[in-house]
């Protein structure tokens, strides 16, 4: 399975290669759509997908910039960039940034399988990686809810193993142990949790690594219960009563920061301070749990329930259901009918 975010600031337009990625095959997974740039950078670290498909022309960050930041920090990912300009210049750059394809609009579906099935080297480069970095920010996310120094514990494994891998090249295991680094190190900053950085040690010593990457994960399970204050401000309780009364409908980051009058950013931020989650995450979680209520509670077919409460595909809401609840939406529903 390659997971796919789209990114486009034409909703029309948006909407449609949604539809021609779904309608490729099995393959390829949409987890994501979004309309800009930053929106689109703050779902790349939550949801880590395998292909990014960008348009180059979008508010707040336009997609060569995108691309760029996704290069600078190293994260492994395949990119389709889509165009309505025939410009050597752009297309220059984006082969600069590692883009694997370029595509003119208007995109024709036979053109978009064809750049889709180009891109499955790349994609299958990067699976591996890709896999742990999903591993790890399951646990950071922390949805089954197991004790802090449970999560920690499997995280300092997941640490552990790569360092053993010797399927994957050195330069790889590095990039995946610093990926992690910037991730918690982020998380920190975003709920003002002070760090005074250690010496990281040697490269060619994995002890130090370990217990470098343990030290940061120490402070943040140890201080993150406390950075969340019990009282959320009005604009995000406002947001969390909008998502409730609204969880069938599509939820995005920018139309959430816009009701709150709150850039991108500010808004993914502030939400993750006060909620302890981000918003693709909280908006997961409802939608879980309603699923869960109609799975025990109606006749309706997997699919059926994946509509209903939201999500954009049926294995995108198996996948995340699994992932939250520790069983296929098929299974919780055979163990627990009445």
């Amino acid at each position: 399975m390659y997971t796919v975010l789209v990114a486009e600031n034409e909703p029309w337009v948006l909407k449609g290669i949604v539809e021609m990625v779904e309608a490729a095959g099995e393959e390829f997974e949409v987890v994501g759509a979004c309309s800009n740039g930053e929106e689109a950078w703050s779902m790349i670290q939550e949801v880590w997908p395998m292909l990014l498909i960008t348009d180059i022309m979008m508010p707040e960050l336009d997609g060569l910039s995108l691309i760029k930041r996704v290069a600078e920090h190293r994260i492994p990912l395949g990119s389709i960039i889509i165009s309505g300009y025939d410009n050597f210049q752009y297309a220059q750059q984006a082969i600069t940034y590692g883009v694997a394809e370029y595509m003119l609009k208007p995109v024709e579906f036979g053109d978009l399988i064809e750049s889709l099935n180009r891109c499955k080297e790349k994609l299958e480069s990067v699976r591996g990686m890709n896999q742990y970095i999903v591993k790890f920010q399951n646990l950071l996310d922390n949805s089954r809810g197991m004790p802090p120094q449970w999560a920690m514990q499997k995280q300092e494994e997941l640490i552990r193993s790569i360092l053993r891998m010797n399927s994957m090249n050195k330069h790889a295991r590095l990039n995946l142990l610093h990926i992690f680094e910037q991730k918690v190190k982020q998380l920190l900053k975003d709920f003002g949790i002070r760090f005074h950085d250690l010496p990281r040690g040697s490269f060619e010593d994995d002890a130090a690594l370990v217990n470098y990457h343990k030290a940061l994960l120490e402070k943040w399970y140890l201080e993150y219960p406390k950075s969340v204050k019990a009282s959320i401000p009005i604009a995000i309780e406002r947001s969390c009563q909008y998502i409730a009364e609204h969880l069938r409908e599509e939820i995005t980051l920018t139309e959430m920061a816009e009701r709150s009058n709150f850039s991108v950013s500010h808004f993914s931020s502030l939400f993750k301070k006060h909620t302890g989650s981000s918003l693709v995450s909280y908006v997961n979680g409802l939608r879980v749990e309603e699923a869960k209520k109609l799975l025990l509670s109606s006749s309706y077919a997997v699919a059926e329930i994946a509509d209903i409460v939201g999500f954009s595909t049926t294995p995108y809401f198996t996948r995340t259901f699994k992932a939250a609840v520790g069983v296929s939406p098929l299974e919780y529903r055979k163990r627990l009918s009445p």
